[in-house]
């Protein structure tokens, strides 16, 4: 069959139904419009977001307080302010930074140490500036042991110099931030 029998066929149909008929064919279409051009769709994107709530879900199951409550914001941005050193802890995080310095046999100068206050915040910061020789792997190793046992400390800056390419001996300037929580 062409085309042109499918049209005089639709006509003829069209003839026999009558005007209500006709009215009742082309509702069922604009329905079936609507179904394939709107209706699909928003299944997919509620499906998807059943997906997306299924997930979130599981992972505020994940970030619950042992006793299975879970944690409100201001209770989690509690526990991560109680992660950080108070200000009278100062002196023991520094006393662990020399103690790895000197399991790792180098040799710290004079240091420098200024307590940096924001006013409103809930955090000071303790800028830490050491002078220290010694060869490069053991300066890596005091770096790497220092931020990994004082997760509240991080690097600044590092700077490396010798004066010869032959030196094994490296003279640095090692700076960490150190941030403690505000008057605890």
């Amino acid at each position: 069959m062409n085309a042109q029998a499918w049209r005089l066929r639709a006509v003829y149909a069209l003839r026999r139904l009558g005007l209500p008929g006709a009215l009742g064919a082309l509702c069922l279409l604009a329905l079936l419009a609507f179904v394939l051009l709107e209706v699909r769709p928003a299944a997919q994107r509620l499906a998807g977001f059943a997906d997306r709530m299924s997930a979130l879900q599981r992972r505020a199951a994940e970030q619950t307080a042992p006793d299975g409550v879970p944690q409100t914001p201001d209770q989690q941005l509690l526990a991560f302010y109680d992660d950080f050193p108070a200000t009278a802890e100062i002196a023991d995080v520094l006393a662990g930074v020399h103690g790895i310095a000197q399991a790792q046999q180098l040799s710290l100068d004079l240091g420098e140490y200024a307590v940096e206050k924001t006013p409103g915040a809930r955090l000071d910061r303790v800028r830490i500036t050491l002078p220290v020789k010694g060869g490069y792997p053991q300066l890596r190793q005091l770096v790497f042991e220092a931020l990994r046992l004082h997760p509240s400390l991080a690097l600044e800056s590092l700077s490396l110099r010798r004066d010869k390419v032959s030196d094994e001996v490296l003279d640095g300037r090692i700076v960490f931030r150190l941030y403690v929580e505000h008057g605890a």
